[in-house]
């Protein structure tokens, strides 16, 4: 069960990388953003469920965290320290898009659209690969597509990873703003 479920996330990185060399079209993998063309309020959430650090699940990576540094405590690092920075990717997507009036809502059920970012693989110095749904109220699937972030280079494992969130905050606004036609 385990290397079959590495073996999928191993094959939606290689997928990823090879979507990421393409322009923001290629980057859809599956459906189309007709249906929320000109949407310009959507709840974000983060799905955690198949992220990867560095080609280790988050309970490998904690284990070889700690045998690491064991003076910190990799389990806080990962839950309070590296997991908030999520919050960056929506501040820089609404920094790029304010003028667009289109916004991010973290965790809000209110809004009707729902855009959920699923990490697949976060390195050590904030690289990120990202899946992205839109789902209607109803849950149901209106668009896939990849996301890429460019972590630091300097810095705390924290800042590098904020860095990455950023960067992949300012290519999801450039994806939405050409994908939802608010030019």
């Amino acid at each position: 069960m385990e290397k079959t479920r590495r073996i999928i996330v191993m094959m939606s990185i290689v997928m990823l990388s090879m979507l990421a060399m393409n322009s923001c079209n290629k980057l859809i993998i599956k459906g189309s953003f007709a249906e929320v063309q000109r949407v310009n309020k959507f709840n974000i959430e983060m799905d955690w469920s198949k992220i990867h650090i560095n080609g280790l699940t988050p309970y490998e990576w904690i284990r070889f965290r700690n045998a690491e540094q064991p003076i910190f405590d990799a389990e806080e690092e990962y839950q309070t320290e590296l997991k908030p920075r999520w919050i960056d990717m929506v501040d820089a997507c609404n920094d790029e898009l304010n003028e667009k009036q289109v916004y991010l809502f973290p965790n809000d059920s209110r809004q009707y659209y729902k855009l959920i970012v699923t990490p697949l693989q976060i390195d050590r110095n904030g690289n990120i690969k990202a899946l992205c749904t839109i789902k209607d109220y109803n849950s149901r699937v209106l668009v896939i597509f990849a996301l890429t972030g460019e972590g630091g280079r300097v810095g705390s494992m924290s800042n590098l990873w904020g860095d990455g969130f950023k960067s992949a905050g300012k290519n999801l606004a450039k994806i939405l703003e050409k994908n939802l036609h608010i030019y």
